[in-house]
């Protein structure tokens, strides 16, 4: 004897399709893991051993797509060395679990895992990535990328400055990859907490620099004929920008970045609407004093740029209680980008404290901003000042 018919499979045959495809997706939902995936243990923490684990966390998405995948790096200092051509070291190009699904790189602590990247390849890189979150780690580079010295002397087009002991040189941090990003701003002269000086002093672009004796240097200053607002023994940073992001991504929703410091290795971008982007207690700030001597920058670039002049539209996007010390250029930026900046301190940026480009849906609240601008504007560009405009960015 036959079973009984349904009576919603009859004469409506896609309902009972839909049916029961939508009690296989509960059943599936209903089995999802999370799964700890020691890296050392499993993969080794290098360069390879984290290509594994991202390749084997894919085939598990294939297969289990609402599960959670946590990859644990445990307490350390891990040096990334990366001779491939590969365009990042960390790639998570393709990265896309299911709706409920997720993959964590979850380190020990802020201060307790840090991941040292090389300088002119971005640390992490992807396309069309989906549901990630990187927390509590410290993401920096090996070697500083900025300098700083006191002024001996000025004239038309040059600076002749003492560079302070155990910094690197201009020839050390400057970059032959770009033609921009190269400027002078002056500081309080503080051993302890260098401070920009508001008045008066505008980026100064430079162009090349020659040895002249001991820690010596002769800035060429792009215009042959400004003289910087400087007197002898004025404290003066120094930047060039540095190829290497902290992180590239382009294209993709839903990633978040918890309790991530950097130094030295600051700004990261986010292209092509990738958008639901969150930082969460994350810092950028200096790196250790050299000799004594606090770093006047944290490095030579800014922050996150969710967006860019050009780029489509973003939504979703939040920073919150974030902390955004001596940044290189624009602590945090927003291009054609709506969300929400709230709760963040930021300080000493080269450029600007917030800035939000073309972006009215942006709601900034509760922000702290010390000796640094905040811009929220149509145009990206620094104001014209003494008969200039533009700026780095």
């Amino acid at each position: 004897m036959k079973p009984p018919t349904p009576i919603f499979r009859s004469g409506f045959p896609g309902l009972w399709y839909a049916a029961a495809w939508l009690m296989g997706a509960f059943a599936l939902s209903a089995g999802a893991e999370t799964l700890h995936w020691n890296v050392r243990s499993k993969f080794g923490i290098s360069v390879p051993g984290i290509r594994k684990a991202l390749h084997e966390a894919k085939d598990h998405f294939a297969k289990a797509p609402d599960d959670r995948v946590i990859l644990e790096f445990d307490e350390g200092s891990f040096r990334l060395e990366d001779e491939s051509a590969a365009k990042g070291t960390i790639d998570l190009s393709g990265i896309k679990p299911g709706p409920k699904g997720r993959l964590v790189l979850q380190g020990k602590g802020i201060d307790k895992t840090t991941l040292v990247f090389g300088d002119n390849k971005d640390a992490i890189w992807g396309r069309d990535v989906y549901r990630v979150t990187v927390a509590d780690m410290h993401i920096t580079r090996e070697k500083y990328t900025v300098s700083q010295g006191l002024v001996v002397s000025t004239a038309p087009g040059r600076v002749v400055l003492d560079i302070q002991e155990g910094f690197p040189t201009p020839a050390d941090i400057f970059n032959p990859r770009s033609d921009q990003g190269r400027y002078l701003r002056r500081y309080t002269n503080s051993p302890t907490d260098p401070r920009i000086i508001q008045e008066n002093n505008d980026q100064i672009p430079w162009v090349r620099a020659s040895h002249v004796e001991g820690r010596r240097w002769e800035i060429e200053l792009k215009n042959k004929k400004a003289v910087a607002n400087y007197s002898k023994g004025h404290l003066v940073g120094i930047k060039s920008k540095h190829g290497g992001q902290a992180y590239w991504l382009m294209g993709g929703s839903d990633i978040v970045f918890e309790s991530v410091k950097w130094t030295q290795k600051t700004r990261g971008v986010f292209r092509g609407g990738c958008d639901k982007i969150q930082f969460l207690n994350c810092i950028t700030d200096r790196s250790p004093p050299i000799h004594g001597q606090t770093p006047c920058l944290a490095s030579p670039e800014g922050g996150p740029q969710i967006g860019q002049p050009n780029d489509p539209p973003t939504t979703g996007n939040l920073v919150k209680n974030c902390r955004f010390i001596a940044s290189g250029d624009d602590a945090v930026a927003f291009f054609n980008a709506s969300g929400e900046i709230s709760g963040c301190f930021s300080s000493d940026a080269f450029c600007r404290g917030i800035l939000a480009a073309n972006s009215p849906g942006a709601v900034l609240t509760g922000n702290t901003i010390v000796r640094c601008p905040v811009q929220q504007s149509k145009d990206y560009r620094l104001p014209p000042t003494r008969g200039e405009s533009g700026g780095d960015k």
